[in-house]
């Protein structure tokens, strides 16, 4: 693949996720920048943002030009939203193969991200927007015509929970305070969704009453320095179906 700035090959490298994962991203020596999955920059550390723009790019002068899609070649767009500050710069792909970071944009967002989920610990603000510090992602609905015969063929709950996990993004946790996390997560068609905790908290909370692709649940008055265990039960028309256990803790 080549860059989408500079147009020259791009290099990939191997990075580790804030809850464990490893992941692959793509670099270029050339100008510096760095093109990811859409999403995965919500997941990076600062240190591992830091590490990765440290880079010395090839070239210092690289021609302003509209970046074009690695994958599918078609034009970029900056988001321009309350997640991304107007100071960085952040470009998306239409066809949601990935996002792209010039030099330095990366560290500067995970900064900015940090900063304000810190502002709002330090104020004890709740924060009722997850999107307004993280990045969203578009959901292509390749399997649109599909799902329905998929879950009419789910009979077991194993089943159900394997189906669920193909029409959803996994979900992330952004811990506000010791007492409050949100929960985000994106499904592939619009869906109402709700989360059931299994343990930690005896309840169900429905999250999305309407049909819609990005669920965010805000959960307060948490017990500190507990785990916690749900599941996401998925709506989209059809049977609802549920995924398998996640897990969180309250610092």
């Amino acid at each position: 693949m080549d860059c989408p700035h500079c147009h020259q090959p791009l290099s990939t490298i191997e990075i580790e996720t804030s809850d464990g994962h490893i992941h692959f991203i793509e670099e270029c020596l050339n100008c510096g920048g760095h093109f990811i999955d859409p999403y995965l920059a919500n997941f990076l550390t600062l240190e591992t943002t830091r590490n990765i723009d440290s880079i010395i790019p090839k070239s210092r002068a690289v021609t302003a030009t509209n970046p074009v899609c690695s994958k599918c070649g078609q034009p970029m767009s900056g988001i321009k939203d309350d997640s991304v500050p107007q100071t960085v710069t952040v470009f998306t792909c239409p066809n949601n193969h990935g996002d792209f970071f010039p030099k330095n944009q990366l560290y500067l967002f995970k900064q900015a991200q940090q900063s304000k989920i810190y502002f709002h610990k330090l104020w004890g603000i709740p924060l009722k927007s997850a999107f307004a510090v993280l990045i969203p992602i578009l959901v292509i609905f390749s399997l649109a015509t599909l799902l329905p015969s998929i879950l009419e063929q789910a009979t077991t709950t194993q089943e159900n929970r394997i189906k669920a996990s193909e029409i959803l993004t996994p979900p992330l946790i952004t811990t506000i305070s010791s007492t409050q996390v949100l929960i985000s997560f994106s499904t592939q068609k619009p869906a109402r969704t709700s989360v059931r905790f299994t343990e930690g908290l005896i309840k169900t909370f429905i999250v999305s009453t309407i049909p819609q692709t990005n669920h965010l649940l805000s959960v307060e008055d948490l017990p500190p320095g507990t785990l916690f265990k749900y599941v996401i039960v998925i709506d989209a028309g059809e049977k609802p179906v549920s995924t398998s256990e996640y897990t969180f803790s309250t610092p």
